[in-house]
C-alpha cells in the first residue's frame, strides 16, 4: 500500500474525526480547534484512540469497508452523544449500551412520531449504503504476510504510544482519579478517551493496601453501640428532578411554588445534599442512599445497577433495619424493569416493589409521566401490610424531563425571568415541582393522621436537564439539591449539609439506630477527611468485590424473594355472567393479562378484582379438561403448556413478566 494512502486513510482520517467528535461533544466547532490548541496533547492522545481502532482496518481484505464502518461507528458515537447532551447533562458512555431497553422505553416522552420515523429513515438507509459499500469495495487479493507483519507493527507502535503518554502525562493520568463529574471530564480530557475508559474502568478499583488486616483495622476501630428499642416506620422519599427553584437567580413566582417543602425547612431538620449526577442518572444518586457507598468510587459513567448489583447481594439500609423486624418496601411509579430495578432491588434485600404495573389509578401529566399523586394510598399499602415496623423507599416521576416544547394554558404558578428560550421549559417544570408539593402534603397529612411514629426523609435525586450552569445558582453547586427530615417524634431539629451517601446513617443516628458495618463507619468516623473517603472505599470494596473480611470471609447478604405489589395478586375463580366470562380475584391492574389453556385471551380491566374476558369462547367439559390434565402431570410447573388452566400475568408495557398467578384446572371453578 502506498505512503499516501496510508497518511489520508491512518493519519488524517483519524484527525478529521477528532475534530468532527469534539466538534459533537463541546456543540461548537470554534470549541473543537479551541481545545486543540488549548490541550494539544489531549487531543493528540485522543486522535491516538481513534487511529488505533481505525487500524483494525488493515488486516482485512475488504480494507476500505472495513475502514469506513469503523469510522462511520465513531461519527454516530458523536453524534449519538449530542443527541443525548440535548436531553441530558450527562454525556455518551459505554453504560448506555446497558441501558438501550430503558432508553426505547421512555423514548415517548422525548421525540415524537415524526422524528422516531426519521431516525429509523436514516437507519435503514445508512444500513443499505454499507451494504452497498461491502458489494463494490475493492477486495485486497493481494494481502500477504508482508502487509500482516506491517500492519501489527503500525497497531503496536499505537499501543505503546497511548500507554507511554498515559503513563507520564499528568494530565492523561488524571481522568482516573481526579475528575469532578463526568460532564467536566468529557470536556477536560475529550470524547474518544472518556468513552474508551468507561469500557475498561468498572467496578471499585482494588485499594493498593487491601487486606484483611487493612479491612479488620477499618471494622475493628467501630464501637459496636446497641439499637433502640424503638422502632418507627421509616420512609425515604426520592424526588425526581426535584430542588429549590428560588437557587435559581432571576426566576420570579406568582406564588410560592413549594409551599408545604419551605414549611418543613423551617421546622424540621434540613439542608444540602450533595448528589453524585445532574440532570439524570437518578439510580446512582438512589444507590448511594441505600448503600451508603460512594458512586465517585467505581468506573466512569457506572451505574452499580446495571452491573455488579445485578449478581450480588449487598448490605444497604434495608439489610441493616430487617435485622430490628423491619420490612422493606420499595414504591415507584414508573415500570419496574426501568433500570433492572426488578432484580437490583432483590439484591438490595427490598420485601415487595410496588411499580406502575401493580397500581391503579394512575393518571399522566402532559409528557405523559405518571402523576405522583398516586403514591400517598401506595405507601398507607405498605404500611398496613405488616404489623412490625417498615422501611419505604419511594421514587417519583412525575417532575421527570423534558420541559421544552411543552405549553401550558392555565398553569397555577406563571414564572418570569426565565432565560430566552426557556420560558415555557421552567413554567411547565416548577407547575410540576407545585403539583409534587402538594403530594408531600397529603403524604404528611395522612401520615398525620395515621398517629404512628414515623421518620419521613425528603430529597432531590439531582438537578433539572435545564442547561444550568454554576453561575445560574446562588449556591453556585450544580450537585447540590436539599433535603428535609420530618417526624411526628419531635427529633430536635439539626440542620447539616450532607452528601447522598451520609443521608441514611445520619437519619437512622437520629433515632438510635446503628445497625449495619456501613451505617456505623458513617456514624463514627470523621467525615470529610481523607482518611474517611480512603476507609469507605475500602469497605465497599471488600463487601461487593472483596473477600468480605468484614464479615468473617462470606457474604452474609442473600438476596431477597422480591414480591412485586405490596398485595400479592391472587385469581380465585372465573365466573360466567350473561354470556361472558369474568376473571375474579385481587390486585388486579389494567397491566393484568389473562391466559386459557396457553393461550391470551382479550380481557378488559374492571377494577382491582374483577378481568372481564371479551373473547367468544367456552370452557371446556369437566371431563374432557381432567383428561388434559392428566396428559400433562409430567410437566406440571410449564403453566404456558398445562391445558385447561387459567393464568393471569402482570406485565409490563413491552411484555416482560413480572408476575402470574393461576387457577388450576380451570373449568372445576367455573359456576
Amino acid at each position: 500500500m502506498k505512503v499516501k494512502r496510508y497518511l489520508g486513510f491512518y493519519i488524517l482520517l483519524p484527525i478529521l474525526l477528532e475534530i468532527l467528535i469534539e466538534s459533537f461533544n463541546r456543540k461548537s466547532v470554534f470549541s473543537a480547534f479551541k481545545y486543540l490548541t488549548g490541550s494539544p496533547l489531549l487531543f493528540l492522545f485522543n486522535t491516538l484512540i481513534i487511529m488505533l481502532t481505525l487500524s483494525i482496518a488493515m488486516f482485512f481484505k475488504r480494507e476500505i469497508f472495513a475502514l469506513v464502518t469503523i469510522a462511520t461507528v465513531w461519527v454516530l458515537f458523536g453524534v449519538v452523544n449530542f443527541v443525548i447532551l440535548h436531553f441530558r447533562v450527562t454525556p455518551f458512555s459505554a453504560v448506555d449500551f446497558t441501558l438501550i431497553k430503558s432508553a426505547i422505553s421512555v423514548s415517548g416522552h422525548y421525540l415524537n412520531l415524526f422524528t422516531i420515523a426519521m431516525v429509523i429513515f436514516a437507519a435503514v438507509v445508512l444500513l443499505v449504503g454499507l451494504v452497498c459499500l461491502f458489494l463494490k469495495a475493492p477486495v485486497n487479493t493481494e494481502y500477504n504476510h508482508r502487509q500482516i507483519l506491517f500492519s501489527l507493527t503500525f497497531c503496536a507502535t499505537l499501543g505503546m504510544a497511548i500507554v507511554v503518554i498515559h503513563r507520564s502525562s499528568n494530565s492523561v493520568q488524571a481522568l482516573s482519579t481526579h475528575y469532578t463529574n463526568i460532564s467536566e471530564a468529557y470536556e477536560n480530557y475529550g470524547f474518544a478517551y472518556c468513552f474508551a475508559n468507561s469500557i475498561l474502568d468498572t467496578g471499585i478499583k482494588k485499594p493498593e493496601n487491601y487486606s484483611e488486616e487493612s479491612v479488620r483495622a477499618v471494622s475493628g476501630a467501630l464501637d459496636n453501640q446497641k439499637s433502640s428499642d424503638k422502632h418507627p416506620n421509616i420512609i425515604m422519599v426520592q424526588l425526581e428532578s426535584f430542588f429549590d427553584v428560588e437557587y435559581v437567580k432571576g426566576l420570579r413566582f406568582s406564588r410560592d411554588p413549594l409551599p408545604n417543602f419551605h414549611r418543613l425547612e423551617r421546622k424540621y431538620s434540613s439542608g444540602m445534599i450533595t448528589v453524585p449526577t445532574v440532570g439524570a442518572g437518578t439510580v446512582n444518586t438512589e444507590f448511594e442512599v441505600l448503600t451508603g457507598m460512594r458512586q465517585h468510587d467505581f468506573g466512569v459513567s457506572e451505574y452499580p445497577y446495571k452491573t455488579v448489583l445485578k449478581t450480588t447481594a449487598s448490605e444497604s439500609v434495608c439489610t441493616d433495619l430487617k435485622a430490628l423486624g423491619y420490612t422493606a418496601h420499595a414504591v415507584h411509579n414508573n415500570e419496574a424493569t426501568f433500570y433492572g430495578r426488578n432484580i437490583v432491588f432483590s439484591s438490595l434485600g427490598f420485601d415487595t416493589f410496588s411499580s406502575m404495573e401493580f397500581m391503579n389509578g394512575l393518571t399522566d401529566n402532559l409528557n405523559g409521566w405518571c402523576n405522583d399523586d398516586v403514591l400517598t394510598k401506595e405507601v398507607v399499602k405498605t404500611l398496613d401490610s405488616t404489623e412490625g415496623p417498615d422501611f419505604t423507599m419511594v421514587i417519583t416521576v412525575q417532575s421527570h424531563g423534558k420541559y421544552d416544547g411543552i405549553s401550558m394554558d392555565d398553569p397555577d404558578i406563571t414564572v418570569s425571568g426565565a432565560p430566552e428560550g426557556k420560558e415555557d421549559a421552567y413554567q411547565y417544570y416548577v407547575n410540576q415541582l407545585y403539583e409534587v408539593d402538594q403530594v408531600i402534603g397529603a403524604l404528611i397529612q395522612e401520615l398525620n393522621r395515621r398517629q404512628e411514629k414515623t421518620v419521613l426523609v425528603l430529597y432531590g435525586d439531582h438537578l433539572p436537564s435545564m442547561e444550568l450552569g454554576e453561575d445560574d445558582l446562588s449556591n453556585g453547586d450544580l450537585y447540590q439539591t436539599q433535603y428535609v427530615i420530618w417526624d411526628n417524634m419531635e427529633l430536635e431539629k439539626q440542620d447539616k449539609d450532607l452528601h447522598s451517601f451520609e443521608l441514611y446513617a445520619d437519619v437512622l443516628q437520629r433515632i438510635d439506630i446503628h445497625e449495619g458495618m456501613i451505617t456505623k463507619y458513617h456514624q463514627q468516623t470523621n467525615h470529610g477527611k481523607k482518611a474517611y473517603y480512603e476507609g469507605l472505599t475500602m469497605l465497599s470494596y471488600d463487601l461487593l468485590y472483596g473477600e468480605n473480611y468484614v464479615y468473617g470471609g462470606e457474604n452474609p447478604f442473600v438476596a431477597t424473594e422480591l414480591q412485586m405489589g405490596t398485595e400479592k395478586v391472587q385469581l380465585t375463580k372465573v365466573q360466567k355472567t350473561k354470556g361472558k366470562y369474568r376473571v375474579i380475584g385481587k390486585g388486579f391492574t389494567p397491566f393484568c393479562k389473562v391466559y386459557y389453556d396457553g393461550k391470551q385471551i382479550e380481557s378488559v380491566w374492571r377494577d382491582s378484582g374483577c378481568l372481564e374476558i371479551q373473547d367468544d369462547f367456552e370452557l371446556e367439559e369437566k371431563e374432557k379438561a381432567e383428561e388434559k390434565v392428566k396428559a400433562a402431570e409430567d410437566d406440571p410447573d410449564d403453566l404456558r403448556d398445562v391445558p385447561d388452566a387459567f393464568v393471569v400475568e402482570v406485565q409490563t408495557e413491552d411484555g416482560v413478566v413480572l408476575d402470574s398467578t393461576e387457577i388450576f384446572p380451570a373449568s372445576k371453578l367455573r359456576k
